[in-house]
């Protein structure tokens, strides 16, 4: 059962950043519609009211292309130029920012590094915030196990963070000046311990990855000697193998059992 005594770090320093860190009050952006590109046309876009004419503006009226203090949002079908203005590269578009709980993504010895400009984090979702339809007792049961490849499970810990998940499927990056060190001081929520940390690679890398081979249900494409490369990534010295005939299922390992991942051999 995973419990906070386990996941989190009991005495943790305020002095720097760690992959995994919880920090609360954070500014999250989200986006306003899912809608695809071919839709983009209903996207709120923000351009600065026309003003008198200056050495500033462009012709039709218009500031030049800096982030203006006085905007009018409108669809962006109605600006013929949308998306097309030979002085810009994009458009300012209507988001929404929430301040909430975040995990910290990247790696804690990139945080160490004054070049990096950007953190990765993942917004925090509490399961009491959950709709009804996803706190089943199946997908509780799979979080709180922490089964669902995309949620990171979170147990709580007092006094301000209650049960949750970090969303490993709603990322986003943000400027590193929202993780000065006063913010780490006033915001600091919860650091994973060794054996927290150490699952939350793990699910970073499933999230990210896909093990490399055939699956103990798939079938053999052709004869020969496969090894389990499970096996060889969990250290073994000698990888399980054995000889398959095209057209049969792998199998288990006798080692790994059903997470075997089959490679042939030379």
């Amino acid at each position: 059962m995973i419990t906070a005594d386990r996941w989190y770090d009991t005495n943790p320093d305020h002095e720097n950043y760690y992959q995994g860190d919880i920090l609360s009050g954070i500014p999250f952006p989200v986006w306003p519609t899912f809608l695809p590109a071919a839709k983009q046309d209903v996207w709120g876009i923000l351009r600065p009211r026309p003003r008198r004419q200056n050495a500033d503006m462009h012709p039709a009226g218009e500031a030049l292309w800096t982030l203006p203090n006085d905007l009018i949002a409108r669809a962006a079908k109605d600006f013929p130029d949308a998306w097309a203005r030979p002085d810009r590269d994009g458009e300012y578009v209507i988001t929404f920012c929430r301040k909430i709980h975040v995990a910290v993504i990247s790696r804690s010895c990139d945080i160490d590094k004054a070049n990096r400009k950007h953190f990765l984090v993942a917004p925090v979702v509490h399961v009491r915030d959950l709709k009804p339809e996803q706190r089943t007792d199946e997908k509780l049961r799979d979080l709180r196990a922490n089964e669902i490849f995309h949620w990171f499970y979170l147990p709580e810990k007092q006094p301000n963070l209650p049960e949750s998940f970090a969303d490993l499927s709603q990322m986003a990056s943000l400027h590193r000046t929202f993780f000065d060190e006063e913010i780490l001081r006033d915001n600091f929520v919860a650091r994973l311990s060794g054996e927290g940390t150490a699952a939350f690679q793990g699910s970073l890398s499933s999230f990210y990855g896909v093990s490399f081979g055939f699956a103990s249900h798939d079938t053999c494409p052709q004869n020969g000697r496969y090894a389990c490369s499970s096996c060889f990534h969990a250290g073994k010295n000698e990888p399980y193998s054995r000889e398959v005939s095209a057209g049969n299922i792998f199998g288990d390992c006798g080692f790994c059992r059903e997470d075997a991942m089959w490679v042939k051999m030379p």
